[in-house]
């Protein structure tokens, strides 16, 4: 039975954070003596739309990083540690934007060990202001509709109507 590499992070596999936070996608490792391959470690990032592929955001390979292969990230990501040999290849993502939402995957080979571990990350958006209007002509015994809707904001917004003069209970 050889031992081989561990990913060491692999507990926390969801994040919620807020648009224009930052946040740290957690990837230990530790390596074996069997593993004598270089070092490669590689964040993708799988898309919740099925149709698009898995795209590699950055990686770290025979001892440089790599960074620009996902112009959506550039210049808001970097490992969060500048030596990732050290056992750590967490991600800091920057200022995040809704689009950053998906499935993260930390890949870790040092040959013959390969491990990974995927990681959900939700980015959530308050409310934009909220534009209500109503269709219908105004006339006792005709019908109305009263609308209000957002643009923006996750998770999926629900809304709640009141009264909030006259009588309390709504036709």
């Amino acid at each position: 039975l050889t031992r081989s590499l561990s990913i060491t992070s692999a507990g926390h596999s969801t994040f919620e954070k807020a648009q224009g936070e930052k946040v740290t996608l957690p990837c230990t490792f530790v390596l074996s003596e069997e593993d004598e391959g270089p070092l490669d470690i590689e964040w993708v990032l799988i898309p919740a739309d099925n149709q698009k592929k898995e795209q590699i955001i950055i990686m770290y390979a025979v001892d440089r990083i790599y960074n620009h292969y996902y112009a959506a990230m550039t210049g808001r990501m970097q490992f969060t540690n500048p030596d990732p040999r050290s056992g750590d290849g967490s991600l800091d993502i920057l200022n995040l934007k809704s689009a950053d939402t998906g499935t993260y995957q930390c890949k870790v080979k040092k040959a013959p060990g390969v491990q990974s571990q995927k990681i959900q990350l939700t980015v959530l958006v308050k409310p934009a202001r909220t534009k209500c209007s109503i269709e219908g002509s105004q006339e006792i015994g005709k019908d109305v509709i009263l609308k209000c809707a957002s643009q923006e904001g996750s998770p999926l917004l629900s809304y709640d109507w009141r009264r909030v003069s006259g009588t309390q209970e709504l036709p």
